[in-house]
């Protein structure tokens, strides 16, 4: 097997085991892994449309449409003007929604310090690099 393809099985074995370990670990969240990755979005980079949520996460803006809709059901986010647009809103985090995140990514941090053992952060930043690249050769952007 070819050290990419290595790579990409690892990257798919991985995901299949976060997707397990994260829906244990969140199980009494009313929410989806899916949902979560978008309150945590918000809460990194702020407010933003849901086409731009959409373009960032390489995903439909129909997907992130409804995964906003269940955020906003639940008071996680709310609709706010966009003064950049009039007719596409900015979803930005509510309270409950900023104490949901905080919460767990709190849940989550003890065990990615367990992960972490034995891994060095110049090892791990390589790692980042090598897979922007490859997603970067896919058609992916590099951020």
């Amino acid at each position: 097997m070819e050290p990419i393809e290595e790579l990409l099985n690892e990257v798919r074995l991985l995901w299949h085991r976060l997707v397990q370990v994260g829906e244990r670990l969140h199980a009494r969240e009313p929410l989806t892994l899916s949902m979560r990755a978008v309150l945590e979005f918000l809460a990194r980079e702020g407010p933003a449309t849901v086409p731009g949520i959409a373009r960032s996460r390489h995903v439909t803006r129909q997907h992130v449409q409804a995964l906003a809709n269940g955020l906003l059901a639940r008071r996680l986010v709310e609709l706010v003007d966009n003064p950049a647009h009039k007719r596409s809103p900015l979803v930005r985090l509510t309270r409950a929604g900023e104490r949901t995140i905080r919460r767990m990514k709190a849940r989550e941090a003890p065990l990615l310090a367990r992960c972490a053992v034995g891994v060095s952060r110049s090892d791990v930043k390589k790692a980042v690099e090598a897979l922007r690249a490859v997603r970067a050769g896919l058609g992916g952007t590099r951020r």
